[in-house]
């Protein structure tokens, strides 16, 4: 069933135009990602998630894939790092409560963090739009895993609020060639592919002469899907 899941979703992402992968070509630009690293692949989530149709079928199928890993039922919130987790979260929230039988149904809760301007640590988030009472039961998900980072991150501000982040990890792509995150939470994806990644001094794009680009942003995913 995963292999199928995957399968299936892989194919919607080149569908939609949100699988890239660089074809060799030095006059075409590369991806430049957040964590500083460069790769010759990306997956843009945010052409899947700006489909409400689609992300819904993905949060269902997405879902049903948690559910085999956890009792879903005992989830209280969904959360996930801004922007990219924002609507995923929210429909993955729906999609987990067609688990709960009648006399379970109640709200299940979703919100994002956010990063925070601490010198000391760049990468830090926190929770500051939503309330968590202790021990809440919370999911936290991720449009794309590349290093964990985000992800991580998130756990440190769930767990600071009081909330108890559930032993699984919901994904749409992990890319990071992990299969479990801090705490030896497992990662649940629609799609496990791992791509290469380099530092810049390492890049064999660069080296090539091809250009490190943000891939995220309508003119830079132009130049990136151009004919050269």
């Amino acid at each position: 069933m995963k292999f199928d899941r995957a399968t299936r979703w892989i194919k919607e992402y080149q569908r939609r135009g949100a699988l890239w992968i660089h074809d060799d070509n030095p006059r075409r630009p590369h991806a430049l990602l957040t964590s500083g690293k460069h790769s010759n692949g990306f997956f843009n989530s945010g052409l899947v998630c700006e489909s409400p149709s689609l992300i819904e079928e993905a949060s269902i199928d997405l879902s049903g894939a948690v559910n085999e890993a956890m009792n879903v039922r005992s989830i209280g919130w969904v959360i996930g790092p801004a922007m990219g987790a924002i609507v995923l979260a929210h429909c993955l929230a729906r999609a987990i409560r067609t688990f709960f039988t009648f006399t379970e149904a109640r709200e299940i809760r979703t919100s994002f963090t956010e990063k925070m301007s601490v010198p000391d640590k760049p990468s830090a988030m926190v929770l500051k739009r939503s309330h968590l009472h202790d021990g809440d039961e919370v999911l936290v998900v991720e449009d794309v895993i590349t290093t964990a980072g985000s992800v991580e991150a998130t756990i440190d501000a769930v767990t600071q609020a009081g909330g108890n982040v559930a032993s699984v990890i919901a994904v749409l792509v992990n890319r990071s060639g992990l299969t479990e995150v801090k705490g030896g939470r497992k990662i649940v994806a629609l799609i496990d592919r791992p791509m290469p990644m380099w530092t810049p001094e390492e890049c064999p794009l660069c080296k090539q002469g091809s250009e490190a680009i943000r891939p995220k942003g309508a003119e830079n995913w132009e130049r990136l899907n151009a004919s050269y």
